[in-house]
């Protein structure tokens, strides 16, 4: 595939999580996230919240070599409301210093996640065959939504107050859920913008994986959203799930890098307790 295709493809999982992230704008929920989107970035605040979640700059650009003045201006809320933040760029198309700015500033890099797209036109999914008493669906109720949101929040490790403002709690996801013996073990959201839709916290407790329950509920999402309009799935992938999502036929594009407060930055935002605080909730 040519290098223009993978950026392009990698700014569409960009842009994804943008609208992700950006829909937190629109909850009517005490406290209110700020929603800054400008040509420079996009930047979410949730004043009163410490939550990494909750408080992140995403599609930073610059035409110029970034400068420290520029990432104090962009962190400055943060700052101003003593939060945690992360930090998100797509690994090489990010401008010139980004990295180096961040770096100095006391931002330590996470890794990240692979970035995976998929063509949905024409697109003919391999279906495991699941065992008695595995039922997938949309969540359509309220111990639906509990359930499928325990599972998230219990693989991913996250609390579950600002874990549920990026899925149950909000209307611009699609959660789906699978049961096995009348109890939720999995559970993923899909956001869909334009004819792009996106996948987030696919999870499966461990007594129930390997056994296809994630995958073919994942092409149950993909197939709704396909009918819904949808040509593209765009996604970002631990490497444990990677290969889950290429037998499905995702195809990594590029990497989503996450930038962190190191321990320093940490004190001087949030006290002596700022570390431990935003730890927890790593996505």
């Amino acid at each position: 595939m040519a290098l223009e295709d993978l950026t392009r493809l990698a700014r569409a999982v960009e842009e994804n999580w943008c609208a992700a992230w950006g829909s937190l704008g629109d909850l009517h929920v005490i406290p209110a996230t700020e929603v800054t989107n400008s040509a420079e970035c996009l930047r979410i605040c949730t004043p009163g919240q410490p939550e990494m979640l909750l408080n992140i700059v995403l599609r930073f650009a610059s035409a110029t070599p970034v400068t420290s003045a520029a990432i104090e201006r962009t962190i400055a809320p943060f700052r101003q409301h003593h939060l945690p933040f992360q930090w998100w760029l797509t690994l090489g198309a990010q401008p010139a210093g980004l990295r180096e700015q961040l770096r100095a500033l006391g931002m330590q890099t996470w890794g990240g996640a692979t970035s995976m797209t998929l063509h949905l036109p024409g697109w003919r999914p391999y279906l495991r065959s699941l065992g008695p008493g595995i039922a997938l669906g949309q969540v359509a109720s309220a111990e639906d939504a509990a359930e499928a949101l325990h599972v998230i929040c219990e693989v991913f490790y996250v609390p579950p107050e600002p874990m549920a403002l990026w899925t149950v709690r909000n209307p611009a996801f699609q959660v789906y859920s699978a049961r096995w013996g009348g109890r939720v073990v999995a559970a993923l959201a899909t956001l869909r913008r334009g004819d792009v839709v996106g996948v987030y916290h696919v999870a499966t407790l461990p007594t129930a994986r390997r056994r296809g329950i994630a995958g073919n509920l994942l092409v149950l999402a993909l197939t709704e959203a396909t009918a819904g309009g949808a040509t593209l799935a765009t996604l970002t992938a631990t490497p444990e799930a990677r290969s889950l999502y290429e037998r499905l036929g995702f195809r990594t594009c590029g990497k989503i890098e996450q930038w962190v407060p190191g321990p320093e930055l940490s004190l001087a935002l949030t006290g002596p307790y700022g570390y431990s605080a935003y730890q927890r909730s790593d996505l």
